[in-house]
């Protein structure tokens, strides 16, 4: 199993987009976005070039997929109706979340996706084997806390011959027992997932316990050998402080996207004011 971070906040902008090779080509959440604002100022001109190299690498890696995956209906993760990167998606074999389980403004963008794409696959709770291939759908799981209002978004867990992994797209930390517990009982080798964003003003201290207790127990009760905890958290300046801590108090297996990569940290977001700063 290759699995290839295509666009991920540490090093792109909003994104975590991932392409995963087994015996076929799976693309999950293929799709990017920018803030429109931040610290009250527009994208640089840096962040813009960044969006749109990122949609072009998206569809070319699209036009050679086998399989694509929609954890949710964002537009960092699936693509906007009228976006151009959602033409490779046309007349592809898609897994997606059933936007009838979640809130409504998901519910209508996943109509609107739907009326392009014309077909996709609710994969909620499912299972799939695909040639060699075995992937498996939570059921819905909470976008961050218990109840939140943004709805509810998939974790997909992908295993070839004894490798495997889990994509939790949103879950922004581990934060219901619900999400722990098919993290742990999937046991994966690699998890990619979204950590806290502790750069939001609602962010609430209660729920840094929680997810702090819920990462102890799922490094203590698995194997997994290493986490890519990314997007959300990484659109704070304190991101790397942040994963140098885990580290140190809970287990070495935290990383970026671009620490898997072995390629540099931009925190282009994050850093939005100190690039206006320099002109």
């Amino acid at each position: 199993m290759r699995i290839r971070p295509i666009a991920f906040d540490s090093f792109s902008t909003r994104s975590m987009a991932t392409l995963v090779e087994t015996d076929i080509r799976i693309f999950i959440d293929p799709s990017i976005s920018i803030a429109p604002v931040r610290y009250g100022l527009p994208p640089t001109e840096e962040e813009i070039a960044e969006l749109d190299k990122k949609i072009n690498e998206i569809i070319e890696i699209g036009e050679r997929s086998d399989l694509f995956i929609i954890t949710h209906y964002h537009w960092d993760h699936c693509p906007h109706p009228a976006s151009d990167h959602i033409k490779v998606l046309i007349g592809k074999r898609i897994l997606a979340k059933d936007f009838n389980d979640t809130n409504k403004s998901q519910y209508l963008r996943g109509k609107d996706v739907l009326s392009v794409l014309k077909e996709v696959e609710f994969s909620d709770g499912r299972s799939y084997e695909i040639g060699n291939t075995y992937i498996e759908f939570s059921n819905g799981v909470w976008h961050g806390e218990e109840k939140s209002k943004l709805g509810k978004v998939l974790m997909v867990y992908i295993e070839y011959g004894k490798d495997s992994m889990i994509f939790a797209s949103d879950i922004q930390g581990i934060l219901s027992n619900k999400t722990k517990d098919f993290i742990i009982r999937k046991n994966p080798r690699v998890l990619i997932m979204s950590g806290p964003p502790i750069y939001h003003y609602l962010w609430k201290r209660k729920l840094e316990e929680t997810n702090i207790n819920n990462l102890i127990d799922v490094v203590r009760n698995t194997e997994i050998e290493k986490i890519i905890f990314d997007h959300h958290i990484a659109r704070s300046k304190d991101y790397l402080n942040y994963i140098e801590k885990l580290n140190r108090d809970i287990k070495n297996i935290f990383m970026s996207a671009a620490d898997f990569l072995g390629i540099r940290n931009r925190l282009l977001e994050a850093n939005r004011d100190n690039l206006y700063s320099l002109f």
